[in-house]
């Protein structure tokens, strides 16, 4: 079964940002659900130094139609300067959930 369905990863710089841009892709019709890790610890290179961070990470569920629109509305409401944006296909699953986010994001 091959689907339509996109999880999309990003992290915020803490937990009210990104419930804030959860809320706001679930009332604009543009995820089906949005999980909120609160705290998960990144290691990463900024500008030539190693960074440590404790960000909040959302995994997005979302219709591959709606995907530009996801993207430049994590763009548009993210404070970093460049936001981690990560597109995974879904390509098997649960029917009944698909079902669920089709009816959703209608």
């Amino acid at each position: 079964m091959t689907t339509h369905f996109r999880l999309v990863f990003t992290t915020c710089s803490n937990a009210a940002e990104a419930r804030e841009l959860a809320e706001h892709l679930i009332t604009h019709k543009l995820a089906a659900c949005v999980n909120v890790l609160p705290t998960v610890e990144s290691i990463y290179m900024w500008e030539g130094e190693l960074a440590h961070a404790t960000e909040s990470k959302l995994l997005i569920k979302t219709k591959s139609e709606k995907m530009n629109e996801v993207i430049q509305t994590i763009k548009k409401l993210h404070s970093y300067e460049i936001p981690e944006i990560q597109v995974v296909d879904i390509a098997t699953g649960n029917l009944a959930y698909f079902n669920w986010m089709d009816e959703v994001l209608n």
